[in-house]
C-alpha cells in the first residue's frame, strides 16, 4: 500500500497563527479593561462592598416610656427579653429550618413562613425576628447546639409588660409590630419592619413620646456573620413617661364591681376634666396582644361576639333612652316652651298625630310638671315637649350639650354618635323629616345614638351649670425627671341660663333622693343627682315583646348618668350596663357603690 505526504501551506499556517494571536490579544485587552474597572474605576465601590461584609451597624432598640396613674402606680413598663432571629443566608434549607424551630417554639409552621416571606426584598444577612420572649431554657439549649442552629441568633431587647393583667386595658391599649401599610407613609419613616408601635389606647395616642430613639453598635463580623468585635456603641434613649389622671384604685374597684357584665363606666373629676376611671367590659390582656400571637388566636379574639377589643366607652353606639330627657328639659325651658308651672296630664298613653304613644307606667302619673316628670321619668310629659319643639331646635341643644360629635378625649378612634335633624335625613335618605319622628326622639329613641363618653359629657355640663370642661387622660409627660408637657384646663360656657340648669338639677335630685326612678342609689349624707335611662332593644309594640324581653340579648340597656354632691360637685359618673334591664334596679345601685367608695375614701 502506497502512502502520500500532504503538503502544508505555509500561508495557511501563518493565517491561523495570526487569528489566534488576535483572539488572545482581544481577550487580554478585555481582561485588562475588567481589571481596570475593578481596580481603578470602581475601586471605592468594591472596597465598600467588601467592608460591608466585615463591618456592620446593628440597631439598638429603645425602651418605651412608662405609663403611670395619678399616684405613680405603673400601668405599663419594660422588661428584658430574648428575641429569636433568623438569618436566611446561613440556612442550607429554609423549609427544614422552619420545621426545626417550629417544633421547639410550639408554633405553627405557616405563621413562621409568613413572617419570613415578609422580608423577601431584604438582604440575605438581614436578621428576621421570629419570636420575642423566648424562655431562658430554650435560649441555652439552642446556643449550646449552635452547629445545629447556625441560622438562628438571639438578641436581648426591651419588651412591654403590663403588670396589672386586664385592668385599664382599654385606657392603656397595646403595642404590636408596625403594619406594612404604615411603612409607606412619611409619618412613619423612622420605623422599620419588625419595629413595635402603639396600636390602641394611650400606647397609640402618645406614641411619639413613648417610643424613644434607637441606638446603634458598630461591629466586625466574620464570613458567617458572627460578631467578632464591637468597635463603638451609641446607646438608645428611652421614651418619655406618661402620667395619667386615672386613679388605679378606683379603676380596680369598678372593674371588680362590673365583674362579668358587659358595658361601660366613666368617672370624671369635675374640677379638672381628668378621667379618674374608664371601664369597658369585656376587656383584654394587653400583654397577650403585645407579643407574637398566632393567626388562630388573633381570629378568635377578633371574632368574639362580645367584642373585647371595642372600647365601649368611646366606640359603643347606643340609644340614650330617658337620659335624653335632660336635653329636652333644658331646650324646653331655654326656648320658653314651659315653666315650672307647666303641667301635662299623664293617663298612661296619649294620641299624637293619629298614633298612640305609651308611658312606661301603664296607670299613668297624673298631672306632672318638669320636676315630677324628671323624677318619675314620665314619657307623656316629654311626648308633649316633642310636639312643641322642632327637631332642629332639639338637635341644636343636643349638640350644645355634647352629643352627636366626638368629645375630643385623648384616645384614638372615638365615634361621633348621631343627632338627627331635617338636613341629616334629607342628605341620608333623600326625604323630609316628619313631625311624628320627633316624638320618639323626645324620649331618647328614634334615630338618636350616643356613646357613653358623650353622656358623661352631658351630665358634667349640667353639674357645672353650663361650663364645658374638656375631658382628658393625660396629666403630664416627664423625661429624665423634667416635665416636658403639662395639661392645661380648657373651659367654655354654653348659652343656657343658669336658672334653667338649677331647675333641671332639682328634678335630678328628686330622681335619687325622693321617690324617683333611681331611689335605690340614695346615700345618707351625700346628695346624688342623676337620671336613669332604659333603652329598649326591641319595641314594646312587637307582638312577641313579653316573650322576647325575657331573653338576655333582648333585655334593654341600663343607663345611669349622675354627679355628686349637688352643690360644688366633685365627680360625675356614667354607667351603662348592656342588656341590664331596669336602670333603677341595676345601673343606679352600682353607681351608688362607686360614690360610697369614693367619698368614704
Amino acid at each position: 500500500m502506497l502512502t502520500t505526504k500532504k503538503k502544508f501551506n505555509p500561508n495557511y499556517i501563518n493565517k491561523k497563527q495570526n487569528i489566534i494571536s488576535i483572539l488572545i490579544l482581544i481577550i487580554f485587552i478585555i481582561l485588562l479593561l475588567i481589571f481596570w474597572n475593578f481596580q481603578i474605576l470602581k475601586y471605592n465601590y468594591y472596597k465598600n462592598l467588601a467592608l460591608m461584609n466585615i463591618y456592620d451597624t446593628i440597631k439598638i432598640k429603645a425602651p418605651r416610656g412608662l405609663i403611670l396613674d395619678k399616684r405613680k402606680q405603673i400601668l405599663a413598663k419594660n422588661r428584658i427579653n430574648f428575641s429569636l432571629f433568623f438569618i436566611r443566608n446561613r440556612a442550607e434549607n429554609i423549609k427544614l429550618s422552619i420545621k426545626k424551630i417550629s417544633k421547639l417554639l410550639n408554633t405553627n409552621k405557616k405563621d413562621i413562613e409568613n413572617r419570613i416571606n415578609k422580608y423577601k426584598g431584604y438582604p440575605g444577612e438581614y436578621p428576621i425576628l421570629i419570636k420575642r420572649n423566648i424562655p431562658l431554657k430554650l435560649v441555652i439549649f439552642i446556643q449550646s447546639q449552635k452547629k445545629l442552629f447556625p441560622e438562628f441568633d438571639f438578641e436581648l431587647q426591651p419588651a412591654r409588660s403590663y403588670p396589672n393583667n386586664k385592668i385599664a386595658s382599654h385606657v392603656i391599649g397595646y403595642i404590636s409590630e408596625i403594619p406594612d401599610k404604615f411603612l409607606k407613609k412619611t409619618k412613619y419613616q423612622t420605623y422599620e419592619l419588625g419595629d413595635l408601635i402603639g396600636i390602641t389606647g394611650i400606647e397609640n395616642k402618645y406614641e411619639r413620646y413613648l417610643k424613644g430613639i434607637k441606638g446603634n453598635k458598630a461591629v466586625i463580623k466574620d464570613s458567617q456573620g458572627i460578631i467578632k468585635e464591637t468597635l463603638s456603641t451609641t446607646p438608645s434613649i428611652s421614651g418619655a413617661n406618661i402620667h395619667l389622671t386615672l386613679d388605679f384604685k378606683l379603676q380596680s374597684f369598678i372593674e371588680n364591681l362590673m365583674k362579668d357584665r358587659k358595658g361601660a363606666v366613666g368617672v370624671v373629676d369635675l374640677s379638672t376634666g381628668g378621667i379618674l376611671a374608664l371601664i369597658s367590659k369585656p376587656n383584654f390582656n394587653p400583654e397577650e396582644l403585645s407579643s407574637e400571637i398566632s393567626t388562630q388566636k388573633w381570629l378568635e379574639i377578633l371574632n368574639n361576639p362580645d367584642k373585647p377589643l371595642t372600647n365601649r366607652f368611646i366606640q359603643g353606639i347606643y340609644s340614650p333612652g330617658s337620659v335624653f330627657k335632660i336635653v329636652m328639659s333644658l331646650a324646653a325651658l331655654q326656648e320658653k316652651h314651659i315653666t315650672t308651672s307647666t303641667y301635662f296630664n299623664c293617663f298612661g298613653e296619649i294620641n299624637i298625630y293619629n298614633r298612640t304613644f305609651h308611658c312606661w307606667n301603664y296607670f299613668g302619673h297624673g298631672p306632672v310638671n318638669i320636676y315630677s316628670a324628671l323624677e318619675k321619668s314620665c314619657n307623656i310629659f316629654f311626648y308633649n315637649l316633642g310636639k312643641r319643639i322642632d327637631i332642629d331646635i332639639i338637635a341644636k341643644y343636643a349638640k350644645m350639650l355634647g352629643l352627636g360629635s366626638k368629645t375630643g378625649i385623648d384616645l384614638p378612634n372615638e365615634k361621633n354618635g348621631l343627632v338627627p335633624s331635617r338636613k341629616w335625613k334629607q342628605k341620608r335618605y333623600g326625604v323630609k323629616w316628619f313631625p311624628g319622628e320627633t316624638i320618639s326622639v323626645a324620649i331618647g329613641h328614634g334615630q338618636l345614638n350616643v356613646t357613653p363618653v358623650q353622656i358623661l359629657k352631658l351630665i358634667s355640663i349640667v353639674a357645672l351649670r353650663g361650663i364645658v370642661r374638656d375631658f382628658h387622660l393625660i396629666d403630664y409627660i416627664e423625661k429624665n425627671g423634667i416635665t416636658i408637657y403639662k395639661y392645661k384646663k380648657k373651659d367654655k360656657r354654653i348659652p343656657i341660663d343658669k336658672k334653667n340648669f338649677e331647675i333641671v338639677i332639682e328634678g335630678l335630685y328628686r330622681v335619687v333622693n325622693k321617690d324617683g326612678t333611681a331611689k335605690r342609689a340614695q346615700l345618707k349624707d351625700l346628695e346624688i343627682c342623676g337620671k336613669t335611662g332604659t333603652a329598649q332593644i326591641i319595641s314594646k309594640e312587637n307582638i312577641n315583646y313579653k316573650k322576647l324581653v325575657k331573653k338576655e340579648q333582648f333585655k334593654p340597656h341600663s343607663w345611669f348618668a349622675s354627679f355628686a354632691p349637688r352643690n360644688n360637685p366633685k365627680i360625675a359618673i356614667v354607667m351603662l350596663i348592656e342588656n341590664g334591664g331596669n336602670a333603677g334596679t341595676i345601673a343606679a345601685p352600682l353607681a351608688s357603690k362607686i360614690y360610697k367608695w369614693y367619698f368614704k375614701k
